[in-house]
């Protein structure tokens, strides 16, 4: 039997701000749902785009983005059907939500280090380089499937404790810390994989900056050894890509990593509030794949081609029923 602080507390949870907050994650979700569905058809039914290695993380982000609003989706169905009476639900969309939390947040950094690493003009250190090793063609798909099943590891000491539930921020994630060493093991994965990714896409970042001014150096010196073009350009927009990747999530996701880690020293406010600063929270997952698209020349000249496809198609679709409709008042 819990006590009348926790029905407090899990009373405002389930509360009158509960169902409103379901019903606007949802259909947020259902925005992010259509971009990463299109995002991942464009990659797969294009040869172009599939063929190349270097687009199989970026496919992996989009991947991991709909998985993630998947498993948000459970938090929104435990939101709007849960109740004090009724936690279970919460419960596992608790373990699902930051089990593929955890995931995403590392691909921004496996997107940095892996384009930086493909490059093959990037000098050669003298010794043995670890990165080079693990970033090889073969190993992209194995290490995206390893990361998604590390980041599950990592918050095994949650799942050995029952740590799942009502989060103080106002989802279904971690249940309100009671235990120090619980919520240290909670900072120590999730918040420190978030701040982790970020410092590592930063340092990749800044690699990437200082290769595209040597080459912009080599153009102008005009050596024989210029880097392809098209190796630039693509490299240019998967910077511009890792950086809005990087940006967007400090601004939207921050105040869900502060409401979750600092609850113990935070003052306590009202759900609604909480749910209102959470919830640009899946912002990113909406304007990712899309970013993607406009930014990477690949991708923007394939969305072009079946946009003007689509355009071409579309007037003589209307013609041919314009058509039919008048055949069919003459008779």
């Amino acid at each position: 039997m819990v006590n009348d602080t926790t029905f407090d507390y899990l009373n405002e949870f389930y509360g009158n701000s509960a169902k409103p907050y379901a019903i606007c994650v949802l259909i947020i979700l259902l925005l992010a749902f259509i971009g990463n569905i299109f995002f991942i058809t464009l990659t797969l039914t294009t040869k172009c785009l599939r063929k190349n290695v270097a687009n199989w993380f970026l496919l992996g982000f989009s991947l991991s983005d709909l998985v993630q609003c998947t498993a948000h989706l459970f938090n929104a169905y435990a939101l709007y059907n849960g109740s004090v009476d009724s936690r279970q639900l919460c419960t596992v969309a608790g373990l699902l939500v930051v089990s593929t939390g955890t995931c995403n947040f590392g691909f921004p950094a496996l997107i940095a280090a892996d384009r930086y690493y493909k490059i093959s003009t990037v000098p050669q250190s003298k010794g043995l380089s670890i990165g080079r090793a693990i970033f090889t063609e073969g190993a992209t798909i194995p290490l995206m499937v390893g990361w998604f099943f590390l980041s599950v590891l990592l918050n095994l000491p949650l799942m050995l404790n029952d740590a799942w539930g009502e989060d103080p921020a106002g989802f279904c994630g971690t249940k309100k810390f009671t235990s120090v060493p619980l919520l240290i093991s909670y900072e120590c994965t999730v918040i420190l994989v978030f701040v982790g990714s970020m410092i590592i896409t930063a340092i990749y970042y800044y690699r990437l900056v200082a290769w595209l001014k040597q080459q912009e150096a080599s153009r102008r010196r005009r050596r024989s050894n210029i880097c392809n073009n098209d190796v630039v350009d693509y490299t240019s927009g998967v910077m511009r890509v890792v950086k809005i990747f990087t940006l967007i999530p400090i601004c939207t996701m921050t105040p869900t990593a502060i409401l979750t880690a600092g609850q113990m020293i935070l003052p306590v406010m009202p759900m609604w509030i909480n749910r209102l600063l959470i919830a640009p929270y899946f912002f990113s997952s909406v304007t990712n794949p899309w970013l993607t698209i406009a930014l990477i020349g690949q991708f923007r000249v394939r969305f072009l081609e079946l946009a003007s496809n689509a355009k071409a198609v579309y007037p003589k679709t209307i013609d041919r029923l314009k058509s039919r409709s008048n055949t069919v008042r003459r008779i």
